[in-house]
């Protein structure tokens, strides 16, 4: 009895230590700082005559992670943006830049807003919160930011490899954040998960290998990005359809979740189908009146899962170059023309809780659960 026991008692004790060594995922607060974003402007159509000769602007928040660059007491936020995929570091911002081994590879990046920064490549330890040290992670040294009012160490992008600077200009891709806390088999997968928490909120939350089930709410949407067009480099998903509470209804659209992006932009006819008391056109701009309903709502549709942003989550406030309020709000979905990327920023994602599956091409989308609360599960 002995002889055959001894080896099944050996494959449990294995099994569960195997089952003990198993990747846990790795969970961090977002940390919300206030700052004000630049409002894209787009060419008026026939319909849109005028120009926008002054700047608007709108409150935006800044979801940032700390890390510790080269040293673990070297320490910086960064805000932690889905719509990109390198983690670059502000020269300026460091007091010791020894340890960063260059790679003689050059660093561009260009964002929305017109801004952009440069430098050179490299690699480092990087420390996480907890303790969790990446090693030889490939980043950027940026030595010119040109980015108004930026204050803080960087920007974390955990996008597609595909968005990585190196891969648009060279064609040459590296394992970014996420991939990296794979490989080095701190994550179980190259996965992540964020809640972005109310307007009002001091904090979020982004569950690197996992996801947290207390955040979400309702049934979930399992959505299979593109991999064909030029959309696929982004972490893009498909909208059935749009609807409002005033019978308003737009078709469906692909389009990009981009936490660095605070209003949403879809084309001008997805605006225009929909029905929301209050919003007209402002030149280049929707704007809306102020005094919005919290109990009624633009639904976002992904197949059967429905995830609502009120009204007054949607009048914006907005401010002009000096940071004055000037009165009068604008409307957290704005026009965008082709061929330019869908985007839906933080005007919809603090109403979702997103789940991005790199492994397996997947996006999850279900409505949010605002709780403090916590059940983190492996992914």
């Amino acid at each position: 009895m002995v002889f055959f026991l001894y080896p099944f008692m050996v494959s449990l004790a294995a099994a569960l230590v195997v089952r003990d060594q198993a990747p846990k995922p790795l969970s961090y607060t977002l940390e919300q700082h206030p700052k004000k974003e630049l409002v894209q402007t787009f060419a008026p159509t026939s319909k849109r005559d005028g120009s926008q000769s002054s700047k608007l602007f709108v409150d935006r928040g800044e979801f940032v992670i700390n890390l510790g660059i080269i040293d673990k007491d070297q320490k910086l936020g960064f805000a932690f943006d889905t719509g990109s995929s390198d983690l670059w570091v502000d020269a300026s911002k460091l007091k010791n830049k020894n340890g960063f081994t260059k790679n003689g590879q050059e660093f561009d990046i260009f964002y929305s807003d017109s801004s952009y920064v440069k430098g050179e490549y490299g690699t480092s330890s990087v420390w996480l919160e907890n303790g969790v040290e990446v090693k030889d992670l490939q980043w950027a040294l940026a030595n010119e930011v040109e980015i108004g009012g930026y204050e803080y160490g960087g920007i974390l992008g955990v996008g597609k490899e595909d968005l990585e600077a190196s891969y648009k200009h060279n064609n040459v891709s590296y394992p970014n954040f996420t991939q990296k806390l794979k490989d080095d088999g701190l994550i179980g997968s190259n996965s992540y998960s964020y809640f972005l928490n109310k307007t009002n909120a001091t904090t979020g939350s982004v569950v690197f290998g996992g996801r947290d089930l207390a955040k979400v709410k309702g049934p979930v949407a399992t959505i299979t990005p593109n991999t064909t067009d030029v959309d696929s480099q982004y972490d893009s998903v498909t909208v059935s359809k749009f609807t409002d509470d005033n019978g308003g209804e737009a078709p469906e659209l692909e389009v990009v979740l981009d936490t660095g992006t605070t209003l949403s932009y879809v084309p001008f006819d997805t605006i225009d189908a929909l029905k929301v008391p209050g919003v007209s056109i402002d030149v280049n701009h929707y704007v809306i009146t102020c005094d919005q309903p919290d109990d009624k709502y633009v639904s976002f549709w992904f197949g059967d899962v429905q995830i609502k942003a009120s009204y007054n989550d949607l009048a914006v406030r907005e401010y002009d170059d000096d940071g004055k309020f000037t009165g009068r709000c604008l409307f957290g979905i704005q026009g965008k023309q082709w061929p330019d990327p869908q985007t839906l920023g933080q005007t919809f994602l603090r109403n979702a809780y997103i789940t991005v599956n790199h492994d397996e091409n997947q996006v999850l989308i279900s409505d949010v659960n605002y709780t403090d609360e916590e059940n983190i599960v492996a992914i």
